[in-house]
């Protein structure tokens, strides 16, 4: 599962700040990996971290399954690049996230559209809430959307640093489900999406979960 070139995408534990950074893995030896220095993902900009600085890792294989370990930052060195040395996880220590493990946001995203098989004409729509795992989306009046349809759903994230990040999703239709005001919703699964995507999702589910808490803290 961990192998030299794999993407690893790290969020520092212990924080306030919790943008997420990308890095590769560059060698393995022993107890310790050795990873070139994570960039942000919002600014592409590298950033210096402390030794000792803990991180949540997550990484996506090439079945686009989901895993996250922990690890701890033990100093840095120069290969023919400068890498950070972080500790190695143990097997029993990597964990498998499960598509119900995902954290599911209520939102309003607008979203362009696409039959795949061209059957009926484009729509925008809204997504009333999302996880990585999929989306429901509120559809139109009159639609001929049905389950086992095949969309192609471009949306726009909003994230709190201001920066937009736009995603090509093509989704599976699972059901239709009867909703208020005679409008009805399809939930959606992702068929193809990319591990940065994917991370782009569930930055934007964290930072939606945090957002919702400091409202509640202000009640």
């Amino acid at each position: 599962m961990l192998a030299i070139g794999e993407s690893l995408y790290l969020v520092p534990l212990f924080s306030e700040k919790k943008d997420t950074y990308k890095s590769k893995i560059y060698e393995m030896k022993d107890d310790v990996i050795y990873i070139d220095y994570p960039s942000n993902e919002s600014t592409n900009r590298t950033e210096y971290f402390f030794d000792g600085t803990q991180f949540k890792v997550s990484l996506v294989d090439k079945e686009k399954n989901v895993y996250t370990f922990r690890t701890e930052l033990l100093g840095r060195k120069i290969e023919n690049i400068p890498v950070l040395i972080i500790t190695a996880p143990k097997n029993e220590e990597i964990h498998k996230v499960q598509r119900r493990q995902y954290v599911r946001v209520e939102t309003m995203l607008d979203t362009a559209v696409k039959n795949t098989a061209d059957t009926y004409p484009s729509f925008n729509s809204v997504i009333v809430d999302l996880s990585a795992g999929g989306m429901l989306l509120s559809l139109p009046i009159r639609h001929k959307v049905a389950k086992g349809d095949i969309l192609d759903c471009l949306v726009v994230l909003p994230m709190r640093s201001g920066e937009k990040v736009y995603l090509d999703l093509t989704c599976s239709v699972l059901r239709i489900l009867d909703g208020e005001n005679g409008r009805q919703r399809a939930p959606l699964q992702f068929n193809q999406i990319t591990a940065k995507d994917r991370q782009h999702i569930l930055r934007f589910c964290f930072e939606q979960q945090l957002q919702m808490k400091k409202k509640e803290m202000k009640l």
